[in-house]
């Protein structure tokens, strides 16, 4: 069993493999989620969609602590910083920079400290590896959204290691290490971090990629099969 994050162009290819949508009760509210026998899906932004900084993070990941579910994989589009990583290729990054400004945790009672050295879950990256398509390996730099980055944004993130930039993983990240969930985002390429890039053109890449990632995230099902 997995659980799978991600937006609205995935949920129909998963629903042919027969799951059902049900509402799952959290601690930080109810989930609708698409769950299979091998599978369980919730769409990050839900619908109607709501912006990156309006995500229900804390409900989204209790939902597999809920269910029991130790792995989780994230699709996440992405901006890339460097050029040997264009728009349309897939990338599993294996760390992680945060740069959200904000407190994300669900320890607020008492001090407790995860260990995020390792930000990502390898056990997911070498299944990965035998599924063609995915670049393995980079950093990814969560920027805090809802607009795209500027010109010295994007030269600090390149200073300091990242190679794709987008606004949604260090929540989730940090969240699952908490509950003890192997999670691994895996990144479509959407648009090089420059002055050319807009919601519209950035819209349709996802678009295009949609098909490619569904393929993917179906490889991986198909794999904790065996």
């Amino acid at each position: 069993m997995i659980g799978i994050i991600g937006g609205s162009g995935l949920y129909g290819g998963l629903e042919e493999l027969g799951g059902e949508e049900r509402i799952v009760r959290t601690r930080f509210g109810d989930v609708k989620v698409l769950a299979g026998e091998d599978f369980v899906f919730v769409s990050r932004h839900g619908k109607p969609p709501v912006p990156p900084h309006m995500v229900k993070y804390h409900a989204n990941m209790d939902v597999f602590r809920a269910m029991r579910i130790e792995r989780v994989i994230a699709i996440s589009s992405v901006g890339s910083l460097v050029e040997d990583i264009p728009p349309g290729t897939i990338v599993a990054p294996d760390d992680l920079l945060d740069f959200t400004g904000r407190v994300w945790t669900y320890h607020n009672e008492k001090p407790v400290h995860a260990n995020l050295y390792e930000p990502f879950c390898p056990e997911i990256r070498e299944k990965l590896r035998d599924i063609e398509g995915v670049r393995i390996g980079g950093t990814y730099a969560t920027m805090k959204g809802p607009q795209f980055e500027t010109r010295a944004e994007a030269k600090m993130l390149r200073m300091l290691g990242a190679h794709i930039v987008g606004m949604t993983v260090a929540p989730e990240a940090r969240l699952a290490r908490e509950l003890g969930i192997c999670y691994q985002p895996i990144s479509p390429v959407v648009n090089y971090v420059d002055e050319n890039t807009t919601h519209e053109n950035t819209v349709e890449m996802v678009k295009k990629m949609e098909e490619d990632i569904a393929k993917i995230v179906m490889s991986l099902i198909e794999a904790y099969r065996e």
